[in-house]
């Protein structure tokens, strides 16, 4: 529930701006409902704005500060899904076909009127979650089909929705090779004033949200025993705890103190852009996705590797879909930082393995994962077409 165009960060909010400029315009009338983005968007797209309530802004702020182990981060959760999905329920009501994107709860509050199509696009695996799931059961009978961003999220809902398995198809995720790319020294000096890359340092970054499933505390135990070995290493990471503008939040600041060994060799850039961003991926040695929790897919390891940027990965979630250990990047046991700085290590001394793993990875992207093969898979789907491989 971000803006689109995706202003203030948002792998899904990102996934819908980029996947609108390259529908079929001449099939398709394109209209997106979010947070206002307060900026010109697509010039074919229509943009309706749902703007933030006092009330849904101070729940919003309750949600950013507490961990996800608090009680009233679920509260403050459904008050702003609740306050959202009543007046984006009204907006839609007269389109032929409707994506909600990564939230199911939107479907309790949709009429769906005759000959309408609602699809659901699942970006993460929220269909499992235990208390909700009797509701979802009544829910997805308005759902036509069910997008999941790969097969291990397809099969983590069909295991609770068998009955619905015709309704759930893959459609992998997507990155434009065209702006994720080797830059060379051009992204050294893009970057100058953010990040100071020095020709003599071996850099490892990280991109994400600061937030203990996302393993960043794993990958700074490594880099302690990277650092030991490789004193001229250093270790960037790019993210905030969620999206622009986040409070700080503890789990950050125990990274901080986690850091303070190899403070000098750590650097925290905070929240960054992708048009900064795509340069910090070119700029880095290695890119570092170490994830302790079922991540559904990771736009990180594709832009990772469209770069042409050797990728160091948790073997988990829908990452093992993509990314072929020893072939195209590494993969590694998640929360095992011994394991992980061994394997860094290792690929640091093979230039020769490392070179030709980013070869294959780049390749891989510009092959199979574009967002003009996305486009016309997504586009089969809303035609109910067999979809287009």
């Amino acid at each position: 529930m971000l803006p689109v165009p995706a202003v203030q960060g948002g792998a899904v909010e990102h996934w819908v701006h980029e996947a609108s400029q390259r529908l079929n315009k001449a099939r398709f009338e394109i209209t997106i409902v979010s947070r206002p983005a307060e900026t010109s968007g697509v010039e074919s797209v229509k943009y309706l704005g749902i703007a933030w309530t006092k009330t849904e802004q101070f729940f919003y702020k309750i949600k950013e500060k507490v961990s996800w182990r608090n009680p009233l981060r679920y509260l403050a959760k459904i008050q702003n899904v609740a306050s959202y999905g009543l007046r984006m329920a009204k907006l839609v009501r007269g389109f032929e076909v409707v994506v909600i994107h990564n939230e199911p709860n939107f479907l309790f509050f949709m009429q769906k009127k005759p000959q309408q199509t609602i699809i659901l696009h699942m970006h993460n695996a929220h269909l499992g979650i235990a208390i909700f799931r009797p509701f979802y059961r009544r829910a997805l009978k308005k759902v036509d089909k069910v997008i999941c961003v790969s097969d291990y999220i397809r099969r983590h809902a069909m295991q609770y929705f068998p009955e619905y398995a015709e309704k759930f198809i893959v459609v992998f995720n997507a990155t434009d090779p065209a702006v994720f790319k080797p830059y060379g020294d051009e992204a050294v000096n893009h970057l100058k004033g953010l990040v100071n890359i020095e020709s003599d340092k071996t850099y490892l970054l990280y991109v994400g949200r600061l937030t203990e499933i996302k393993g960043v505390h794993v990958l700074i135990k490594a880099f302690l025993s990277i650092h030991a070995q490789r004193p001229n290493s250093r270790l960037i990471i790019a993210g905030s705890s969620f999206f622009s503008e986040a409070a700080k939040t503890d789990y950050e600041q125990s990274l901080v103190e986690l850091a303070k060994p190899v403070s000098h060799a750590i650097i925290f850039t905070g929240f960054m852009p992708h048009e900064k961003l795509k340069y910090l991926y070119s700029s880095a040695d290695i890119v570092v996705f170490p994830s302790i929790w079922q991540e559904p897919f990771g736009l990180v390891m594709l832009e990772a590797m469209a770069s042409g940027t050797c990728l160091i990965s948790s073997a988990v979630g829908g990452v093992p879909e993509v990314v072929k250990n020893g072939i195209n990047g590494l993969l590694v046991n998640a929360g095992d930082a011994e394991k992980l700085a061994q394997v860094t290590l290792e690929i640091l001394s093979n230039s020769l393995s490392k070179t030709q793993m980013e070869q294959a990875a780049r390749q891989l992207i510009l092959d199979e994962y574009t967002w003009e093969r996305l486009a016309k898979q997504v586009e089969s789907i809303i035609l109910m077409k067999d979809v287009i491989q």
